[in-house]
């Protein structure tokens, strides 16, 4: 990809001396980006173009070209394929809109110009893209006219507007940019096909992406897991409001929809998501400009009282950092060198009228103590405070500093200043405490989780025939033109995985239901059996509690007539009986996401899934270490643990048959979701059983 990302010669199509047009901006960007390579305007007239020599084809040059730029008509678009391979040219950036982000025809258009491409062997980016840029070689093939100065940080947008603001946002901030690369309408190139390129690109430091969609879900995954050198990624993902899957049947399916699914996926890849573009910005300052955190504690120094509350107060909120307590002998050095403290406590309040050195020396002072990993730097301003020389005096001793700092000079006009100073010096610095306090949570987030074990899941043999059952199942309802099973075929499946399952029967009569109640043994359920009915709660087809064969009978009774009634075209196939157990409800699903694949559900079972609405989801395949993290997240495992006194559940005996669930989703491709509500826990050494089944399959 070093032709797309770092091109030494650029062939801009559609060139123009006009520079309000398309193709005039991008020979002007490129020639005030300070473009060192050898840049070829094409036109069909020829000529001259600013100051360049034109060509009227690509197939003119007659030299190597790693790059074509195209902002022609989108109709002449899929034509300049076949003159790129007679060129040489493999990769192309084609910003011309008009495809399938506009109507039926462009939509059209943009399959031919697929074909086109992949019959030339060309690669591109869009159309309907922004461009690239690389400020480090002069390439700013984008219609941005501002460019930042060279950096650590890859911008990936999918958005051109967007990209636009990144642009603004990473100039303003005094921000480098290694890359920043815009997709547009993602038709051949996408972030998965680069990520191996910008993860060995010694001049990136830090990934930023936004993202509106993810085009191929399992490469993207696998682009992430296989990046050959680990960097920080930060994504903002938008559309988060739309989430949820309208052909989701199960609990957890409505819960579980497709942005949970995404929350799922950056977490397993260690990315951090961003819920808005200053969280975006926030994150890629801190992985530009600090070290890597190594401990969890952080120190506070502020001239303000009010802002040591606020930022102790997000210290407390932070997931991974805590304000710590100093040592005895920290606090007696700050007592010795800076006598007119005003709190030893963290923060520290060196006091509103305190002198650069005092800062200095309180620093240097604090970040030498054992528990420290992070310091952040408050400041008010306070006529009574020089800001700038505060500034200054961090900028200079920065590289003595060992551990990563943030800075918050809270206010507008009288802090500009001082925060340009930091920019400058590479010095990340926040509007408000909280935000600098939570940069460095997000830096430490990155570096626990790239330094947790991953071990392989371990899955148990399977002994009851396993895939060759499921399928015969599976098949049976296909064949039935059936898109659910009933929930005896469900449980079918699991035994033939080994998940336990109480004891049952299947009757149609009320006396057959009295006769296998006794030897099933009391008290039982009884619930209603038909591939129709998937909630059957919600239409009085369970009764719970049976305690003698009369009450088995009059509960036979009851659930016909109620579920005929509630839903008269249903297909019933009689009443299912089950033994009874005790224990800690729990539900666990597997619904198979149409970007990612299988993704499993847990949590608190029963009612309380809509209650509580608590649902913890791992995608498949996961490591022995998210699966505990995925159990261990939950309200339904404090209890199961031992909490208050509670009795210990059998949670090994749940972890199994999540396991199984796991192999029954990689080995089934045809089951869509699978909900066991609830799964009763028993004690620790009892089991767990599967007490429910509900199955769909992926729909042909």
């Amino acid at each position: 990809m070093k032709g797309l990302l770092t091109p030494t010669s650029v062939a801009i199509i559609g060139a123009s001396n006009d520079e309000t047009k398309l193709g005039g901006m991008l020979v002007k960007n490129m020639i005030d980006a300070g473009f060192k390579g050898k840049l070829y305007p094409v036109n069909p007239k020829g000529g001259e173009i600013q100051g360049l020599k034109a060509y009227t084809s690509v197939t003119e040059i007659g030299e190597p070209i790693d790059l074509a730029v195209i902002a022609v008509k989108n109709a002449l678009v899929p034509a300049e394929m076949p003159k790129l391979k007679q060129a040489g040219i493999k990769y192309a950036s084609i910003l011309t809109a008009g495809f399938k982000e506009e109507s039926a025809e462009g939509a059209e258009l943009e399959k031919q110009l697929i074909a086109a491409a992949a019959e030339n062997d060309v690669k591109f980016l869009g159309p309907n893209c922004f461009g690239i840029m690389n400020p480090g070689h002069g390439v700013n093939a984008t219609f941005a006219h501002l460019i930042p100065k060279a950096g650590n940080i890859t911008m990936f947008s999918q958005s051109g507007a967007v990209g636009s603001s990144i642009i603004d946002w990473a100039y303003y901030n005094d921000m480098g940019l290694a890359n920043f690369i815009t997709f547009g309408n993602k038709a051949c190139v996408d972030e998965a096909d680069l990520i191996e390129a910008i993860s060995r690109d010694d001049e990136t430091k830090v990934i930023g992406m936004y993202l509106e969609g993810i085009s191929n879900g399992e490469k993207f995954v696998k682009a992430i897991e296989n990046m050959p050198v680990k960097k920080p990624i930060v994504v903002f993902k938008s559309g988060r409001t739309q989430a949820g899957s309208a052909a989701a049947s199960s609990h957890t399916g409505s819960l579980a929809g497709s942005d949970a699914v995404n929350n799922v996926i950056f977490k397993k890849l260690n990315i951090h998501r961003a819920l808005d573009l200053d969280e975006m910005f926030d994150a890629i300052s801190v992985f530009s400009r600090c070290k890597p955190m190594e401990k969890d504690g952080i120190a506070i120094i502020t001239n303000a009282g009010g802002l040591g509350v606020m930022s102790a107060d997000a210290a407390f909120d932070a997931p991974m950092i805590s304000a710590v307590k100093f040592s005895e002998e920290t606090i007696n050095e700050i007592k010795t060198r800076v006598p007119t403290v005003a709190g030893l406590t963290n923060p520290i309040d060196v006091r509103g009228d305190a002198k650069p050195e005092y800062f200095r020396e309180v620093i240097d002072i604090v970040t030498k103590d054992p528990s420290v990993g992070g310091l952040v730097i408050m400041g008010s301003p306070l006529d009574t405070a020089d800001l700038e020389a505060v500034a200054e005096s961090i900028v200079a001793m920065k590289d003595q500093i060992p551990v990563p700092v943030t800075c918050c000079f809270a206010g507008g006009h009288k802090c500009e200043k001082a925060n340009k100073i930091l920019r400058d010096g590479r010095i990340p610095c926040y509007p408000t405490p909280d935000r600098a306090v939570r940069a460095l949570s997000i830096l430490r987030r990155y570096k626990v989780n790239s330094e947790a074990q991953q071990d392989p899941l371990k899955v148990p043999a399977v002994t009851g025939g396993g895939r060759e059952v499921s399928k015969k199942v599976l098949d049976k309802a296909r064949a039935e033109g059936r898109d659910s099973l009933t929930e005896a075929e469900g449980k079918e499946i699991f035994a033939a995985y080994g998940i336990p399952t109480p004891g049952e029967a299947s009757v149609n009569s009320a006396d057959d239901a009295a006769k296998e109640c006794d030897r099933i043994g009391y008290p039982v359920v009884m619930k209603i059996i038909s591939p129709d009915i998937k909630h059957k709660t919600d239409v009085g087809g369970v009764v719970v509690g049976v305690k003698n064969a009369d009450e088995a009978k009059a509960a036979y009774t009851k659930i016909m007539d109620s579920c005929t009634k509630a839903v008269p075209d249903a297909r019933i196939d009689g009443v299912s009986i089950q033994q009874m157990v005790s224990g800690q409800e729990v539900i666990l699903s597997m619904i198979r996401d149409a970007q990612f694949g299988p993704v499993v559900s847990f949590g608190l079972g029963g009612i309380y899934v809509e209650i509580l609405r608590e649902i913890s989801q791992a995608h498949v395949p996961m490591s022995e270490q998210q699966l505990d993290n995925m159990i261990q997240s939950t309200k339904a495992y404090k209890l199961m643990s031992g909490a208050r006194g509670l009795p210990e559940a059998d949670i090994e005996a749940m972890k199994d048959t999540i396991k199984r669930i796991v192999l029954i989703a990689v080995e089934n491709p045809e089951i869509h979701e699978l909900e066991i509500n609830p799964v009763i826990v028993g004690l620790k050494g009892k089991g767990c059983w599967a007490v429910d089944a509900l199955c769909t399959l992926v729909k042909e």
